[in-house]
């Protein structure tokens, strides 16, 4: 069914709340051009597991066949970071730009790109990874 859905869609995409290898699976083999692992927030389910948790087996499970993007408590250019060492593609960030563009609109949403864009900066020069693609498991310590 979803397979159909992705077809007639027409356009790339995207399945989000992606939280074990399996469902990574069936969502590569639907045809879906990327994945979002995300617990959404931890509100689905007691007891879920953080995404940094199950990251890395996800990205090792569909093995370049698809974007893997990641979400879940990511706040910082730290937190960015540490999820493309995992094998992230990618992050989203949802809800620190929903409080930027409240207390600062368009003003407060550069001020918080620019604070992530630093901090990864600094993370990067600090494990001596000059380019995004230098980032792996090897700069962290999990």
């Amino acid at each position: 069914e979803l397979a159909e859905i992705i077809k007639a869609a027409g356009i790339p995409f995207i399945i989000k709340g992606i939280m074990t290898e399996e469902g990574a699976l069936k969502a590569l083999k639907a045809g879906a051009q990327a994945i979002i692992v995300s617990n959404h927030g931890g509100r689905v389910l007691d007891q879920c597991e953080p995404t940094a948790s199950v990251l890395s087996d996800i990205v090792e499970a569909v093995d370049g066949q698809m974007k893997v993007l990641v979400d879940g408590g990511i706040r910082t250019g730290t937190d960015v970071f540490k999820a493309l060492a995992l094998g992230a593609d990618g992050v989203v960030i949802a809800r620190p730009f929903v409080t930027a563009v409240y207390g600062g609109g368009e003003e407060g949403v550069s001020l918080y790109i620019q604070k992530l864009a630093g901090e990864l900066e600094d993370a990067m020069r600090m494990t001596g990874a000059l380019t995004l693609k230098e980032i792996d498991a090897t700069k962290i310590n999990y």
